[in-house]
């Protein structure tokens, strides 16, 4: 498995990958009706997010964006047939160590109120916490682990993911 920056030409893919998903899928018309596009998601990427995806067995198993302008981690997103093998996680820690590198000392995320639902469960293991709750959705935040004279590369592990 490979971990790297979202290119130009995985747009459509990763698009794929979100609609995809077990929990929380989107139609491509859904996600677009969001004003979630490929040309919408470039040029994100050019300006205020980064993403990487994972690549295994030929094709994108997975993908995360982060915003560094609000320190959102604005989405991730797992193929199922690839669910199980760490990628969510080594996901995530790409996300956070960049979101960490652009000065954010806390970041958030709103997912699905219901702690059922497999993302709930994943935030709550990786240190995230409900800060507010609103109708079907919570808001969670994550306090940076960086400490006085610390590091992001010595403070975070690589995922055995990717």
């Amino acid at each position: 498995m490979n971990l790297r920056p979202i290119e130009a030409k995985d747009l459509d893919e990763i698009i794929e990958v979100r609609t995809m998903t077990r929990e929380n899928a989107f139609s491509r018309e859904a996600l677009a009706q969001l004003g979630i596009t490929a040309v919408s998601v470039a040029n994100l990427l050019d300006t205020t997010h980064r993403g990487w995806v994972c690549e295994a067995e030929g094709k994108i198993a997975g993908f995360a964006i982060g915003d560094g302008k609000t320190g959102e981690l604005w989405v991730i997103a797992v193929r199922p047939e690839f669910e199980g093998r760490r990628i969510g996680s080594s996901l995530l820690i790409a996300v956070e160590r960049w979101l960490c590198s652009c000065g954010w000392d806390e970041f958030w995320l709103w997912t699905s109120a219901d702690q059922k639902k497999r993302a709930f469960g994943f935030y709550v293991r990786h240190g995230w916490t409900v800060s507010e709750a609103k109708g079907d959705i919570v808001y969670m935040k994550k306090k940076s682990p960086l400490g006085p004279g610390r590091d992001v590369r010595e403070t975070y592990v690589k995922g055995s993911g990717c």
